[in-house]
């Protein structure tokens, strides 16, 4: 039987629980919000709780350093990336046409935003440094079954494995070069049209067709 006591005991233990999150979660959606203003040489741990709304205490004992802050935020980053493209994979099922517009949609979402610049500012601060490292591996354990997810997606799809590295491959290293020059300031006018021409090669490849 349960008494009342020790259901006063649990309840309070959740709603502890559940506050100790909350408080979590505002200083992880502060972090994001000044790294893609400030980036990582700009940010103030100060800053980030005062525009969290939380004590400078509470956010330390969560995150005692800044390097933990930032690198916590990037994982809240990646992990938003990968559950946008699961949801992708899922609403293209098997249909060849959808899977190749939305994992070029999922390549400009990843690269083209903020927070693609979030995560370079981060890896080029110090790319030998304890966070450069760190960031480097929190990439490795998020993009590469990112996109070892969209080649399992083509081949349930019914093409060869070979022909679907090939498509998810170059869709990303392009993705990710626009990214970059629109990094450096180029006009991205244009950018739908070659995407546009990207997806056309892409289909090609991906079916084996050759003109001749």
């Amino acid at each position: 039987m349960i008494t009342s006591n020790a259901l006063t005991a649990a309840t309070k233990g959740r709603t502890q629980a559940e506050r100790t999150e909350q408080t979590r979660r505002k200083v992880i959606s502060a972090t994001i919000e000044l790294l893609k203003k400030k980036r990582y040489v700009g940010l103030r741990t100060a800053e980030v709780a005062e525009f969290a709304g939380v004590s400078r205490g509470a956010q330390s004992h969560h995150f005692p350093t800044k390097d933990a802050l930032v690198l916590s935020a990037l994982e809240e980053v990646y992990q938003n990336l990968s559950c946008a493209t699961g949801e992708r994979i899922r609403i293209a099922g098997d249909n060849p046409k959808k899977l190749i517009d939305l994992l070029l949609e999922d390549g400009v979402a990843a690269f083209f935003g903020d927070d693609f610049l979030l995560a370079l500012d981060l890896m080029m601060v110090d790319p030998e440094s304890a966070l450069g490292t760190a960031v480097k591996k929190l990439a490795l354990q998020y993009r590469k079954p990112v996109e070892e997810a969209w080649v399992a997606a083509f081949v349930e799809a019914g093409f060869s494995a070979e022909r679907a590295e090939n498509v998810v491959r170059l869709t990303f290293a392009t993705a990710r070069g626009f990214g970059i020059r629109k990094l450096i300031g180029e006009s991205m006018d244009d950018i739908s049209h070659w995407m546009s021409a990207w997806s056309k090669i892409a289909e090609n490849l991906l079916m084996d067709v050759v003109n001749t």
